[in-house]
């Protein structure tokens, strides 16, 4: 799915403020600090990479609305405008329906890929992540859920507009251990999961860890263009940052906490201003410098 102009801010706008979204393995660790390393030592010659720069030092962080997960309609949660984010964030055997129910939503496209996935666990994550995708789609566009027009680029990067007003939003997936997580805005956004796994960067700091799911989330988001990321950015003790990307325009980062070794960032092409966070536990602060 290629960034439209709609959904995009312009680089001059100034703002207050896996599945695919997922990195584990040795392999993507040492390909992601291969790739930081060479972003640090510069990009000449290479005419299609354009320099990201530190827009702002300091970003006001978003207003958090945290809301309990549950299997209710949450009625006054609307379709998020512009400088809104929905998060959420819940286990993979969790739905909000029955599970005949939940996969009487499917479409045959979605029935047919989760057919084809190679094992159980990774159908049963897939599904259950549809499920949850249309019911809260349906929610926010009071629309049954089977009848959900979901526009899919076959990388859990999902489009959809009310049938009502004919407003989009744009909604990403990513899976990080007995999670999965659905971001949903009105821009183009993408999740950035690092999960640790045996054998991978057994010493990686928490801060390595912590700009590697920033990276995995503009790398989602901007759908693995080629961009110079200034590692300054990356590094930064806040857990909200917003800086330029050439033609890409302005982009906001913000840090989302997740229990124990597990890191996790959103990326957004506009700045932030109220974010709706479901599942996520009071003792899992939003807006905070994770350690």
């Amino acid at each position: 799915m290629s960034l439209e102009p709609d959904q995009v801010c312009p680089a001059t706008l100034r703002g207050s403020g896996s599945g695919s979204g997922s990195l584990s393995g040795s392999g993507t660790a040492r390909e992601l600090e291969g790739a930081v390393e060479r972003i640090a030592e510069g990009a000449a010659g290479h005419t299609a990479v354009h320099a990201l720069r530190i827009a702002d030092t300091a970003v006001a962080a978003p207003a958090f609305r945290c809301h309990p997960l549950t299997r209710n309609r949450p009625y006054d949660v609307t379709a998020p405008r512009g400088g809104e984010l929905h998060l959420w964030r819940f286990r993979c055997e969790w739905l909000p329906v029955p599970v005949q129910e939940g996969d009487s939503w499917l479409s045959k496209t979605e029935r047919e890929r989760a057919r084809l996935h190679p094992n159980a666990a990774l159908r049963k994550r897939f599904v259950g992540a549809r499920v949850v995708v249309r019911w809260i789609v349906g929610n926010l566009f009071d629309t049954a859920p089977h009848a959900v027009d979901l526009q899919d680029d076959g990388n859990e990067k999902l489009r959809a507009r009310h049938p009502g007003d004919g407003r989009g939003i744009t909604i990403d997936i990513a899976y990080g251990g007995i999670w999965i997580m659905i971001g949903v805005a009105s821009a183009t956004l993408g999740l950035g999961v690092v999960v640790p796994s045996p054998g991978a960067a057994p010493d990686e700091t928490p801060q390595a860890s912590r700009r590697r799911a920033r990276y995995a989330s503009l790398c989602n988001a901007l759908r693995y263009a080629p961009v110079d990321i200034d590692t300054e950015m990356l590094f930064s003790p806040t857990a909200t940052g917003a800086f330029d990307l050439a033609e890409y325009g302005r982009w906001h980062v913000l840090d989302v906490p997740m229990a124990g070794k597990i890191r996790a960032a959103v990326a957004v092409a506009q700045p932030l201003i109220q974010v709706h966070t479901f599942g996520w536990p009071k003792t899992l602060v939003f807006g905070d410098a994770i350690a």
